[in-house]
């Protein structure tokens, strides 16, 4: 039997695949028993120097890993040298050489003999925009606006309005959220409601509207509770948001699961590691210990008290004198090995400073005070590559629906490394030295030529038309951004978007959860009581970030469109395509209602009616029946149709026999609806 403290050497390597790893696996085999006189059987209750951390040295190899190596802001492409690798002058943008994203982009497409495209039309960069940054679309006055606005500055003055808004928090909260694995329900069999959960909502909208600093937006998550902000002891439901088991009889298990679930998450979310593949044995690939993953989590053990039945774990606290913490062999409660210290992941700095004495002091301080504090100072500092890059990513990622590193939770051997890594060093960079401002990142992606660039629509201009299509062929998976990606919308900008040209949409900021009304075939299969359908119609019709989420039964639009269950960390959604989508948006009772106000608000509209009026329909004129067809367009898709599409619709209304057409736009507005236009962004 193979001594339970043995390592393969190639623990921590990829390998060609599970043959190779097999072939070599029996080959150490022998080798292993042959040598292990001191070996010991495979029984947990006989563990082989139990107050001993055995693991292995980081070494200059693993160091080599792109991730790891120092954040130093990356010198740009030089403009004159890409404009001379132009062959035509007419094939370059001027835009693509002033802003430093895009020569890092264009020096990748150059490479590969891919063309920049020019910029998208302006309506296709309003709506792109309004999905970006507020989750929303652009209303027909903000069309008329924007249009209107023909002076230099307008394209930057609209994101700087839309940065503003506090509807920006409401979109950019949701990313969080998935990474926050957040419901307001424990889940399991119980599912038991978190009253307050909701307030940790309501502060990431908050913070993020109000640009807080990432640096601090992130301590206060980890550390909230030591500061002399009451208040901030919201933040850190962060660590405690993801799923639990109140009821569980071993409430030591659940304190140990609780931990390891913690530690998990914050090495997947804030560095980019996997950590929770270290809690039972070291990382097959990457150079992490299960020592690190330990010492992480002892960072957070004083923050987590004895825990008693059916008791939530409402924040994080601060145990003056905590038990010392352990590493777990196997991750097993029952089987604890030696004691370890707070530490963060050893291969995430990127060093030991110059001296040993200095060595010893800057470890020696998570020691001192409460580790989690220091931590956050830790993730922060200049020798840490990992934090400003993995948030970089992750913002790039929502702009453009791929982030520059494929996996945007894991930076290790495995994943493929960043397409352009020169541009997301300049991201971090900016970010780190513009005072952690995502405001300020966001403004500098969305302006970027690379951003503003058509998109996969072939357009009238043929010698543009076969651009797209070159482009379309060398580069498939768009990964060096050779057009703007069409992108579907999540179903909960869906679902805001149906409410909002309905003319239905709540805005209100703040409070509560609320439960709209679901099927009842839904609610049945359910606790009694756990959904209760608010009252007042105006709840029906929030914003999606204020539906109450419960672990065990999500929204049906949601699901239906890959919303996470909130059981583990989503950097990522799915983006599939069912059968159920097309049939719930086709014949659900969201899609009808929405359908039916947005017939009605056409009326209105096209005809200035006062509500009152609303009993009759508008008689069969073409010139009503074209301002409906055109309404309908600027509302759903921001932009007039094409004489192509609107003669036959503009036709159909007029083939009403009583000359009336209510039946016939709320089949329009159903059918649109359900265009790919308006559920996907250009």
């Amino acid at each position: 039997m193979i001594p339970t403290d043995f390592r393969f050497p190639f623990s921590r390597r990829p390998m060609a695949g599970c043959v190779l790893t097999a072939l070599i696996t029996v080959a150490l085999i022998p080798a292993a028993l042959a040598g292990a006189d001191d070996a010991r059987a495979e029984d947990p209750n006989q563990p082989v120097e139990p107050d001993v951390v055995h693991e292995y040295p980081i070494t200059d190899s693993d160091r080599d890993h792109w991730a790891y190596q120092p954040l130093i802001i990356p010198r740009p492409p030089d403009r004159t040298s890409l404009a001379a690798r132009v062959r035509e002058p007419s094939e370059l943008p001027d835009a693509w050489l002033e802003s430093e994203i895009d020569r890092f982009v264009l020096e990748e497409l150059l490479d590969r003999s891919l063309r920049p495209l020019p910029e998208a039309d302006r309506l296709t960069l309003l709506r792109r925009l309004h999905f970006d940054l507020i989750g929303l679309p652009p209303t027909t006055e903000e069309i008329d606006r924007f249009l209107k606005d023909d002076s230099p500055g307008a394209y930057e003055r609209l994101v700087a309005r839309l940065l503003a808004s506090p509807e920006y928090g409401h979109r950019w909260s949701q990313h969080w959220l998935d990474l926050a694995r957040f419901a307001e329900t424990d889940g399991f069999e119980h599912d038991k409601v978190r009253p307050d959960a909701w307030r940790y909502r309501q502060w990431l909208i908050d913070a993020l509207n109000e640009d807080m600093p990432y640096d601090r937006f992130v301590r206060l998550q980890l550390a909230g509770d030591l500061t002399e902000n009451e208040d901030d002891v919201i933040a850190t439901t962060f660590c405690l948001a993801g799923p639990d088991m109140p009821d569980l009889n071993e409430q030591d298990l659940r304190r140990h699961d609780k931990l390891n679930e913690i530690t998990g998450t914050v090495g997947e979310v804030l560095l980019g590691l996997q950590m929770a593949c270290a809690q039972c044995h070291d990382h097959k690939y990457d150079p992490i210990s299960q020592a690190d993953f330990y010492r992480l989590r002892a960072i957070f053990e004083p923050a987590i008290a004895p825990l008693k039945r059916d008791a939530p774990i409402r924040h994080l606290v601060s145990q003056p004198s905590p038990p010392p913490a352990r590493l777990y062999h196997r991750g097993e409660l029952d089987h604890p090995g030696p004691e370890v210290r707070p530490r963060p992941p050893r291969i995430a700095s990127l060093g030991p400073p110059a001296t040993a004495s200095s060595a010893e002091k800057s470890e020696r301080r998570f020691d001192r005070g409460d580790p989690r504090a220091h931590f956050a100072d830790w993730l922060f500092e200049s020798d840490n590559p990992l934090t400003a890059r993995v948030i970089a990513n992750r913002v790039w990622q929502h702009h453009f629906g791929r982030s520059l590193a494929d996996n945007p939770n894991d930076f290790g051997v495995i994943a493929d490394g960043p397409s352009h890594p020169e541009l997301l060093d300049h991201l971090a960079c900016r970010l780190r030295d513009g005072g952690w401002s995502l405001k300020r990142l966001h403004r500098e992606i969305v302006c970027s030529a690379v951003y503003r660039q058509a998109g996969d629509r072939e357009p009238d201009d043929p010698e543009v038309a076969n651009a797209v299509r070159h482009n379309r062929e060398v580069d498939p998976d768009n990964r060096h951004y050779s057009r703007y990606p069409r992108r579907r919308l999540e179903g909960e900008l869906i679902r805001d978007a149906m409410l909002a040209v309905s003319g239905e949409l709540d805005v209100r900021q703040g409070g509560p959860s609320v439960m709209p009304p679901l099927p009842s075939e839904l609610t049945e299969t359910l606790l009694k009581g756990q959904w209760k359908a608010a009252v007042a119609r105006a709840d029906h019709v929030r914003r999606s970030i204020y539906l109450f989420a419960r672990r065990n039964l999500r929204y049906p639009i949601f699901e239906a469109f890959d919303r996470p269950d909130a059981g583990a960390v989503c950097g990522r959604r799915d983006q599939s395509t069912t059968p159920i989508q097309s049939l719930l948006m086709l014949n659900s009772e969201l899609t009808f209602d929405a359908a039916s106000h947005l017939r009605d608000r056409l009326i209105r509209e096209a005809l200035c009616l006062p509500e009152a009026t609303l009993t009759g329909s508008p008689e069969r004129t073409s010139s009503t029946r074209e301002r409906l067809i055109e309404l309908l367009y600027l509302i759903t898709l921001s932009r007039p149709p094409s004489q192509e599409e609107s003669r036959p619709l503009v036709e159909y209304l007029g083939e009403r026999p009583d000359g009336r057409v209510d039946d016939a736009l709320l089949t329009l507005a159903i059918a649109m609806l359900n265009s790919n236009e308006f559920l996907y962004v250009d």
